[in-house]
């Protein structure tokens, strides 16, 4: 079957238009075979009773008058028969009374005997005045049946020769009014494949099967063509609008760098005057929660300005060199950097890397994940108790699996779940900080191809689950 599944349709065609013909010539041929072999035994059981009912006829007087030789003699003339090969007569009691064999070697056969396939036997019942007086067993030999199953054979084959040939010859003239069309689709198929061109069309439809299939192939293509068209149009004024949007993004960018970069030194002289006036006591005693309050406004200024320099400066270092890292290593590199924090707040941290040791990463993101994740843990700390964090790591598919739990304040989901990674988003207020730790971890994971999924809840702690694309992009 998979070789002739592998066919084309031309020889599939003529396969089963061949295969067809040959299957019902086959079966007309047997038909007609053995209807003229019964019809042949027929004739020779009816030639051999008639026989039969004439020796029998003859015979009756040897019954009579005990004459077996008399009745021998009427036997023996039948060997102008060819086919009888033996014949017997009976008495009234079955006891044999004459008999004639063609085989003279003494391999008589018992007359009561029954047929086999090349023997026919006829019996035929003698009386006399409504008396039974014995019956006439005639044996004979389908000798010409032999000649005639060999001759059918020989003219089956010839038939099935000559059907076989015409059904090839005629599939092969008329299998062209189809496959020719088949394979102008085929071609067609193929040379829109290799070339691409969707204006090409199916000449010659027709309003048969294959013609339907022709013309719903050529509004297929139609539909291709308008579409691959807009397709063409949209991604070229994409193109344009992401090389704008790149362009507007860089000067954005550009001018919030010069922007927060002017600043920064006003700002940084604003508080310096503030801090002189302050040091001074040149504040009338009425006026100092006023001055406070224009401290404060700078300061935090300052703090947003320096923020957005930050900000900058990271997405300049984005798309680096992979290294691989040993985790373990990292993360104690960043515990150093930040042991003021962790002694202060009693911060217990376990790490375990066994599910995975190491990861192909910049390096300079993987350790500021590592320091926003354990500053973010230690500042966000539930009330009187010690920060207490795990940390650890599995493989699924091509990532490596960073999952870091703390039991800190959390999140309200229902409140910040679309605000989790936004610029400047702060979820507690009472604490320190510029909003910006969140959003450059997921601008890290997302630009290496990752994915960030946070759990949390108030006064239980929260769970982040990253996932690090473990190798090149």
């Amino acid at each position: 079957m998979a070789v002739f599944k592998n066919l084309s349709i031309k020889n599939k065609l003529i396969i089963i238009q061949t295969t067809t013909a040959f299957i019902v010539v086959l079966v007309c041929c047997i038909f007609f075979v053995l209807n003229d072999i019964r019809t042949f035994k027929d004739a020779a059981r009816l030639k051999m009773f008639s026989l039969a009912r004439i020796v029998g006829e003859n015979a009756v007087s040897t019954l009579v008058f005990l004459d077996q030789d008399a009745a021998t003699q009427i036997l023996m003339k039948l060997n102008k028969e060819p086919d009888i090969t033996q014949a017997a007569v009976l008495d009234k009691n079955g006891k044999l009374f004459a008999s004639y064999s063609r085989e003279r070697t003494g391999s008589d056969k018992d007359p009561s005997a029954a047929a086999d396939g090349k023997q026919l036997i006829v019996s035929y019942k003698l009386y006399q005045e409504k008396e039974f007086m014995g019956t006439v067993v005639l044996h004979a030999e389908l000798n010409e049946l032999n000649k005639i199953v060999t001759g059918y054979i020989k003219v089956t084959v010839l038939v099935l020769l000559a059907a076989i040939t015409a059904a090839l010859l005629l599939s092969a003239f008329l299998q062209r009014s189809i496959v020719h069309r088949l394979l102008k689709l085929v071609s067609k198929t193929k040379e829109i494949a290799r070339t691409g061109n969707y204006a090409l069309r199916v000449e010659g439809t027709g309003n048969d099967e294959i013609g339907i299939l022709s013309g719903g192939f050529n509004n297929m293509l139609e539909q291709i063509e308008n579409m691959n068209k807009f397709l063409k149009e949209s991604n070229k004024a994409l193109k344009n609008y992401s090389l704008s949007l790149e362009r507007t993004n860089k000067e954005l960018e550009e001018f919030a760098y010069i922007s927060s970069h002017d600043m920064k030194s006003p700002i940084t002289s604003l508080i310096g005057m503030l801090t002189l006036i302050q040091q001074k006591e040149a504040v009338q005693p009425g006026k100092q929660h006023l001055f406070e309050l224009a401290v404060n406004s700078a300061r935090q200024m300052q703090k947003t300005i320096n923020a957005l320099n930050e900000i900058i400066a990271f997405r300049k270092t984005l798309k680096v060199e992979r290294e691989k890292i040993n985790l373990e290593e990292a993360l104690e590199e960043v515990k150093l950097r930040i042991y003021d924090m962790i002694s202060s707040s009693g911060a217990e941290i376990q790490a375990d890397f066994t599910g995975c040791r190491f990861v192909h990463y910049p390096a300079v993101h993987l350790k500021s994940i590592f320091q926003n994740l354990l500053t973010n843990a230690i500042k966000y700390k539930q009330h009187g108790h010690p920060p207490k964090i795990d940390i650890t790591t599995s493989c699924e598919d091509k990532f490596l699996v960073l999952e870091v739990k703390d039991q800190g304040m959390g999140i309200d989901m229902d409140l910040y779940k679309d605000k989790l990674y936004g610029l400047f988003q702060r979820f507690h207020t009472h604490v320190e900080g510029s909003g910006i730790g969140l959003h450059m971890i997921y601008s890290i994971v997302e630009s290496y191809g990752g994915k960030i999924y946070i759990e949390s809840e108030v006064n239980k702690g929260t769970t982040f689950k990253i996932y690090l694309a473990n190798g090149p992009l």
